[in-house]
Order: structure tokens, then C-alpha cells, then sequence
């Protein structure tokens, strides 16, 4: 049957019958085949009554409910958590930046980075989380930079690319256009795997000079790149659902799933930030590696692909 006719007949026999795409059945049976429910596990919370508090967590545990067959609309319900999470902490600080992109970076400025700073349990989760960066995801990112206008949202490719330059300078970024930008399939994987190398932490030589990302730069690149692509491709209705597609595949599971532990890793970090009497920081970090290490477990013959 053509996933055209797939689509129609999911459509026109549901509620009474649905329909199982493939793809969803072969990432079940993986699921199954290594001993996981589920890849996500959330932090464990104190009672906290606060209000504001309370409105923002119950955007969270919508996000369990998507699990584990819709990890793309979990990012999403993650994103809208972590963005409005942010905006409450930059009004409660009397921030003067009002962009949600500014904001994230300020609070990669005088939180995230403190945290990891301060605390190497949390520090090597995160390092083991940027290792884990799928190709599917970095390769994504190159698409959206250097793709054709045509086939690309003007705007908002303007955006993505304005973030980037301010994540990791314009002296690499124009190095690895001057590269890559020419997309074609090959040069979009070898830039993709570039991306994976710098988010790693490791250094890179182009254009016959070295290049090597602060820990800062990685959490910029992760939160206003990474996954502000994603999110805005899925904001503009810009693609297919990725998960009713004739070319879905495990890594496109793979692709959603670390967009979503990276996402629930940084508001994880604003929850301790708002209670830091009430959590340890250290029980969190072994949390969240935690979901890392159940991804990799997972996934580990698709990060690559």
C-alpha cells in the first residue's frame, strides 16, 4: 500500500481502527528487543505549590503522554516549557532583553554555564549528552543554513543563520560555508559530521586554520541551533510529520528523541535554578544521564547514519 493510500486510510478509519506506520513498528520492536519502556525518565520533584511554578510543570507532563511513539511532538511541548520557563525567569529578574533567542543566551550566560562549572557530575552529563548529537540532527541544521531560498522559508533561514553567527562566531561560520555551502548530499554530511565534532567539544582544522568551540558556545549552538531549527521548521508547518512518511526511519526516532533529552536537560537546569534548596544537583545529573545513556543504548547504530 502507497503511503498515500496509508494516510487516507488512517483518516478514514480512525477512531474505530489505527493504523501502524512501519517505522513506529520497527522502533516498538527495538524498544522491546532492549529492555525499555521508555527512553525519557523524568527528574524527581519536591512539592512546590507555587503557582507559576505549577503552571509550567503541568506543561511538562504533557510531554510523558506523547511517549514513546510521538518523541516529536514531546520536543515540542518540551520547547514551549523551556521558552516559557525562560521568559518567567528573565521577567522575575528584570531582564531588559525581551527576544526569547537573547534570553536563552543570558541564562546560558550566568546559569547553565555556572552549573556545569560548579558541579562535574553535571558537567560530564552534559559532555555525554553533546557526544551523543545524532548526524540526522546536524545535518538538518547545514539544510536549513545553506539551502536554496526557493525551497526554504526566507525568513526564518535568515534567522537560523543570524543565531548561528552569533553561537559560533562569523569567522567559522563563513569557513564552513565557504566549505559547504555548495549543498549537495555529500557536502551536507561531511559538514553535518563537522557540526557533530565541534559540539563534542573537539578542535577542527579549515581553511588551514584550527577551530575549537567553548562549552559556552556548545550550549548556545545546542539550544538557539539545534533545536531552535527543529522547532521552527515545525512552527511554520514547513515539512511532512515525520513520522507518517514513506522515508521515516529509526533515525528520524533518533533525530526528535535527543531534540528532546537536550531540551528536558535545560529545564531540568532552570527547575534547580528556581529551588536550589530543594533539589541536589547532583541527583539531577545522574538523571539525565540516565536518559543519555538509555538513547545510546537505544539508538547507538543510528547516531552515525
Amino acid at each position: 500500500m502507497s503511503y498515500s493510500k496509508k494516510r487516507i486510510e488512517y483518516n478514514n478509519k480512525w477512531p474505530n481502527e489505527v493504523i501502524i506506520f512501519s517505522a513506529q513498528k520497527a522502533f516498538l520492536e527495538l524498544l522491546n528487543d532492549k529492555g525499555i519502556i521508555n527512553i525519557l525518565r523524568p527528574i524527581k520533584l519536591p512539592l512546590i505549590e507555587n503557582y507559576e511554578f505549577q503552571r509550567l510543570l503541568s506543561f511538562k507532563i504533557d510531554i510523558y503522554e506523547q511517549l514513546p511513539n510521538r518523541p516529536d511532538i514531546g520536543f515540542d511541548l518540551a520547547w514551549r516549557t523551556f521558552e516559557a520557563y525562560s521568559t518567567y525567569i528573565a521577567k522575575k529578574s528584570n531582564w531588559s532583553v525581551s527576544k526569547t533567542w537573547k534570553i536563552t543566551n543570558k541564562i546560558s550566560e550566568d546559569f547553565f554555564i555556572n552549573q556545569y562549572n560548579n558541579n562535574s557530575e553535571l558537567n560530564s552529563a552534559f559532555k555525554e549528552l553533546t557526544k551523543a548529537v545524532p548526524l540526522q540532527a546536524t545535518e538538518y541544521l547545514i539544510k536549513k543554513l545553506f539551502e536554496e531560498e526557493s525551497s526554504a522559508i526566507k525568513s526564518q533561514q535568515r534567522q537560523i543563520t543570524d543565531r548561528v553567527k552569533d553561537c559560533i562566531g562569523n569567522e567559522l561560520f563563513d569557513a564552513i560555508e565557504k566549505k559547504y555551502g555548495d549543498l549537495n548530499a555529500d557536502t551536507q554530511r561531511r559538514a553535518g559530521m563537522l557540526l557533530q565534532i565541534l559540539l563534542s567539544g573537539r578542535e577542527i582544522e579549515l581553511e588551514e586554520k584550527k577551530y575549537q568551540l567553548s562549552q559556552l558556545q556548545i550550549i548556545k549552538l545546542l539550544i538557539n541551533g539545534i533545536l531552535y531549527t527543529y522547532r521552527n521548521e515545525r512552527f511554520h508547518g514547513d515539512a511532512f510529520s515525520p513520522f507518517k512518511s514513506s522515508m521515516t526511519k529509526i533515525k528520524t526516532y533518533a533525530h526528535s528523541y535527543y531534540l528532546l533529552i537536550s531540551t528536558y536537560f535545560f529545564i531540568s537546569q532552570l527547575i534547580y535554578k528556581d529551588y536550589p534548596n530543594l533539589i541536589e544537583l547532583s541527583e539531577i545529573a545522574k538523571s539525565l544521564n540516565e536518559n543519555t545513556v538509555r538513547y545510546n543504548l537505544v539508538f547507538e547504530k543510528h547516531i552515525k547514519k
